[in-house]
C-alpha cells in the first residue's frame, strides 16, 4: 500500500502540526487571560508568563520528535519501523494537545485566582504544571519508541 518512508513522513507531520496547534491554543487562552491580569495589576505578569512559557515549550517538544524521526527516515525501511514512527508522531501530538488543554484551563484560573488573591498563586501554579507533565510522558515515549527504529 503506503511505502514505510510515507508512513513515517505522516508521523512527523502528526509531530509537527499537534503540538504546534496545542501551542497556539494555550498561548492565546492564557495570554489573553494574562493581559486582562496585567490591566489591574501589571506586577502580576511576570510571574503569570509561566502558562504562556510553558504552551510554547508544546510546540519545541513536538519539533524534536519530528527531528528525531526525520534524522531516523534512512533507516525506516520495513512497516514495523514506519508504524513506530507514525505512533511517535501520534503518541506527542496527543499529548500535547492533552497538556494544552490543561495549561489552557488552570492557567485562566490561576491568572484570575492570582488576580483576586496574590497569596494563592504558588498553590495553584501547582495545576498548570501537572498539565505540563502530560506533553513530557508522551515526549519520552516517542523518544522510546524512535530508539526501537
Amino acid at each position: 500500500m503506503f511505502e514505510p518512508g510515507t508512513i513515517a513522513l505522516v508521523g512527523v507531520g502528526f509531530a509537527v502540526i499537534g503540538p504546534i496547534i496545542a501551542a497556539a491554543y494555550t498561548i492565546i487562552t492564557c495570554g489573553t487571560a494574562n493581559a486582562g491580569v496585567g490591566i489591574k495589576k501589571p506586577r502580576l505578569l511576570s510571574r503569570l508568563m509561566i502558562t504562556v512559557v510553558l504552551g510554547e515549550a508544546l510546540a519545541i517538544y513536538g519539533l524534536l520528535i519530528a527531528f528525531m524521526l526525520l534524522s531516523k527516515l534512512p533507516l525506516i525501511t520495513s512497516t514495523n519501523a514506519a508504524n513506530t514512527a507514525l505512533m511517535a508522531g501520534i503518541i506527542i501530538a496527543g499529548s500535547c494537545i492533552s497538556a494544552s488543554a490543561g495549561i489552557s484551563y488552570s492557567g485562566i484560573s490561576l491568572a484570575g485566582a492570582t488576580l483576586e488573591r496574590e497569596e494563592t498563586f504558588s498553590s495553584n501554579v501547582i495545576a498548570v504544571v501537572l498539565s505540563e507533565a502530560l506533553a513530557i510522558y508522551g515526549l519520552l515515549m516517542s523518544f522510546m519508541l524512535i530508539g526501537q527504529i
